[in-house]
Order: structure tokens, then C-alpha cells, then sequence
């Protein structure tokens, strides 16, 4: 359908532009293996940063945007948990347009895309957006320009620091050519697959021309070729504001460190703050959140709903302390992210960690976060070392561990869900259950 509109609520230009108006596939069918600990309980598109969860950005983000009707959202690991807190989230406004369905096997994310076309009755030109990425105006940028001329496809590419991991595109003339999966030797100003596609009418019918990949899965990059090779153009938009994929746990850093920064400014504090508490730049203190005397709060900090810090802590930025979190006496923490109902009661150090929810650190459990020779910390992922390019990283710490009193734990080190620390021990290595 055709319509004279803005395309974003949040965008007011001279002239409106004729547009279609579309349906946006979210993809968020996956578990996220390579972030445990913190997914035993929870999919990846539920981890929040900076105060909100990686689904809830990118769903909020989709709603703003005018010509989108309908945002399909593919679900399969934990569904119903997504399912119930998406309702959870928009049952006063915007529900209706919003459509949860269900991947029933995790065929690849080809096969996401043909069932949500499939149940979603798409008939017509669609969108679709991984669910485990965080953007800026990217949305906005390639559907712009999508409405300027809807005869094509369309995708994103931004630029990384290492190309090698990612599917890099091979152009021509601004045009792709191809999608090469992890090359070995890309070059630094490669553009990578950054995630977003706007795919023509014509997907709908090739995608299930798609044969099973080498995983035996249905791959959504397979019906870019497919397009390719029907003669229809596919255009890349380049991305130029931040954009993070959330592959592994200290991404989640990376990302709040960069959004806090941004972010803080739209914040408003309605917490309780006793006499003697000192507040340095950007700290928000949510309802029924209490900052107890003598606690010294250097932000960006966001303290969510009912969190009672103090008396006489020190929290550094960039730190989200979650809801009806306990931070006691004479604790530190920095440039970390704790989930809810985690207590660190007193006598502790959390440096550049993430701790899940439900967990208790006793008195004197400390996160180292910095190597003695000073270089990155590498951490172990499905038996492998990864490099994660941090020069600071401290623990990452799944949901309902209990740590005894006096534990220091080495930086980089992963302790599973449901673990009990016993008191006094140095952790060298990764806590498995």
C-alpha cells in the first residue's frame, strides 16, 4: 500500500515522501550459547543494558518508524518467556502491532524468515532485523532510502575492527555482489553484514528455493545470492552510527559503556538520596531506588528500581546496577553491569564484570580485572580462547551463584548458574557445573 507519511514519528522533514507501508521481521528465535553464563535462564534478546533489554530497543525502535504496520517478532528458545514479557511490555499501547510467532525447530534463520512469511501472510516487500544487535539511526537511514526508491533490495554494512568474524560484502559499484562468510585475510575498510536487510517482493517466492547449508540450516544470506542472481540490485546503506552484534558477554560492556555515555542525559532520578551522598555527573536513581549516607557515585550510573546502595560504597561509570539490587558498605564497583536481586552486602570489589540475577558475593569477594604484563583478556568459549580485545575484564557470573567470604576471582573468569563459591579460594579458571 502507498500513503503520503513521515517515516518516523522522530523525523519531521519539508516534504513527505510516498512510502509503503511493511512489516519488519525481528529475529529473535536464538538462545545465545556463546553468552553463557547469563542465558541458562534467559534468550540473549532479553539481557538488558544501559536499563533496557536488547529486544525492547529494537522493538521500540521499529515502533517509531511510521511505515512499518506490523513487527513480526520469530521466537523459539524460551518463547513463552519472550512472549509474556513483550506482553508484559506493550499491553497498554502498540500490542496490536506487534505478532509473536514461533519457530517450532532452529532450521537457521532462513527458515525464520520463510516461517514468519508464511504465518505473517507477507506478500509484499518486508524488513528484517536481527534481534542481538544494537543500532542507532541505522533503521531510519536505510529505510529512507528505501522509500526513495523501493524498486530494489537493500542492506546494511558497517565497518569492524575485525571483518574476519563476520560475513563481509563484496560490491560493485555500491551494489553487492556477493556475501563472503569469515574470510581469512579482509581487508580493514571491508564492510561486514551488519544485520538489517529490506528484501523486495520477490523474496517471498525465492526463499524457498534455499537448500540446506553445509549445517544443514536454512541461511537468510543464501536468499540474498538467490536475489542477486535474479538480476535485482541490492543496495548497501553504510552505517555511521554505533552498532554492536552481541555475540559474547563482554559485548554487553562494550555496549552499555557506549549507551550509558549516550543515554544518560534523558534520565530523571525519583529515588530517595540521604544527606552526605556525593553525586558526580550523570547518575539516575530509579523509583523506590535508596542511596544510603556516605556513598560516593561518580557516573554515568544508572541505579534501577528499588536497588538500596550504601551506606559509605563507591560506584564508578559506566555501571547498571539492576532492580532490588544490594550494594552494602565498603564496596566498590565499576564500569560493571549486576542484574537483579544480586547482593554484594560488603567488603567487595566488582570491577568491568557482569553478574547475573539471584546471586550473593560474600564479604571480601573480589574481580580482579587487569593482567599483571597489562594485555587483553582472553576468555574460554565452546573450549576455545578468545581474545576480547579488553585490556579490563573481570568476572561474568551466571544466575543464582553464591560466593563464600574472602574469594578472589582472576579476570576473565566464567562461574556457571546455580554454582556454590566456597570461601576463601582463588578461581584460576572458568566454574562449570
Amino acid at each position: 500500500m502507498l500513503f503520503e507519511y513521515p517515516i518516523s514519528k522522530n523525523i519531521v522533514s519539508k516534504e513527505k515522501i510516498i512510502i509503503k507501508f511493511v512489516k519488519a521481521i525481528l529475529l529473535a528465535a536464538g538462545k545465545g550459547t556463546r553468552l553463557s553464563p547469563l542465558t541458562a535462564y534467559r534468550p540473549k534478546h532479553l539481557l538488558e543494558i544501559a536499563g533496557k533489554s536488547i529486544l525492547k530497543r529494537l522493538i521500540d525502535s521499529l515502533l517509531e518508524i511510521e511505515m512499518i504496520d506490523e513487527i513480526i517478532v520469530v521466537v523459539h528458545f524460551q518463547a513463552d518467556l519472550i512472549s509474556d514479557t513483550i506482553q508484559k511490555w506493550y499491553r497498554d499501547k502498540n500490542l496490536e502491532k506487534i505478532n509473536i510467532i514461533t519457530q517450532k525447530e532452529p532450521n537457521g534463520t532462513g527458515d525464520a524468515v520463510s516461517t514468519a512469511i508464511k504465518m505473517g501472510e507477507i506478500n509484499n516487500d518486508f524488513i528484517v532485523v536481527y534481534g542481538d544487535l544494537l543500532v542507532g539511526s541505522s533503521l531510519i537511514n536505510i529505510l529512507a532510502s528505501y522509500s526513495e526508491n523501493p524498486n530494489r533490495g537493500y542492506i546494511l554494512g558497517t565497518s569492524v575492527d575485525n571483518p574476519e568474524k563476520y560475513g563481509i560484502l563484496d560490491l560493485q559499484n555500491g551494489k553487492l555482489k556477493s556475501i563472503i562468510e569469515k574470510p581469512l585475510n579482509a581487508p580493514d575498510d571491508t564492510l561486514i553484514n551488519a544485520g538489517i536487510y529490506i528484501f523486495p517482493k520477490i523474496a517471498v517466492d525465492l526463499i524457498n528455493k534455499i537448500k540446506p547449508s553445509s549445517r544443514n540450516e536454512i541461511e537468510l544470506t543464501d536468499l540474498i545470492q538467490l536475489i542477486v542472481n535474479s538480476g535485482i540490485d541490492i543496495k548497501v546503506i553504510v552505517n555511521k552510527d554505533e552498532w554492536f552484534d552481541i555475540g559474547y558477554p563482554w559485548e554487553l560492556l562494550n555496549a552499555n559503556e557506549t549507551l550509558m555515555m549516550k543515554e544518560m542525559g534523558k534520565f530523571t532520578s525519583k529515588g530517595e538520596v540521604e544527606e552526605n551522598v556525593t553525586l558526580i555527573g550523570k547518575v539516575h536513581i530509579a523509583k523506590n531506588a535508596r542511596v544510603r549516607s556516605g556513598s560516593y557515585i561518580e557516573g554515568p550510573v544508572f541505579i534501577d528500581e528499588g536497588a538500596d546502595i550504601g551506606p559509605n560504597c563507591y560506584i564508578r561509570g559506566t555501571s547498571y546496577i539492576g532492580k532490588n539490587v544490594r550494594i552494602g558498605n565498603a564496596c566498590e564497583i565499576k564500569n560493571s553491569i549486576i542484574y537483579s536481586n544480586t547482593h554484594a552486602a560488603h567488603l567487595s570489589y566488582v570491577g568491568d564484570s557482569i553478574i547475573g540475577e539471584n546471586c550473593n558475593l560474600g564479604a571480601g569477594t573480589i574481580t580482579a580485572n587487569l593482567r599483571h604484563d597489562k594485555k587483553g583478556v582472553k576468555v574460554i568459549v565452546k573450549s576455545s580462547r578468545i581474545d576480547t580485545g579488553r585490556r579490563k575484564l573481570g568476572a561474568i557470573i551466571g544466575d543464582n551463584v553464591k560466593i563464600g567470604i574472602s574469594v578472589n576471582i582472576l579476570p576473565g573468569i566464567k562461574i556457571d548458574s546455580d554454582l556454590w563459591i566456597n570461601a576463601g579460594v582463588t578461581l584460576s579458571r572458568d566454574q562449570k557445573k
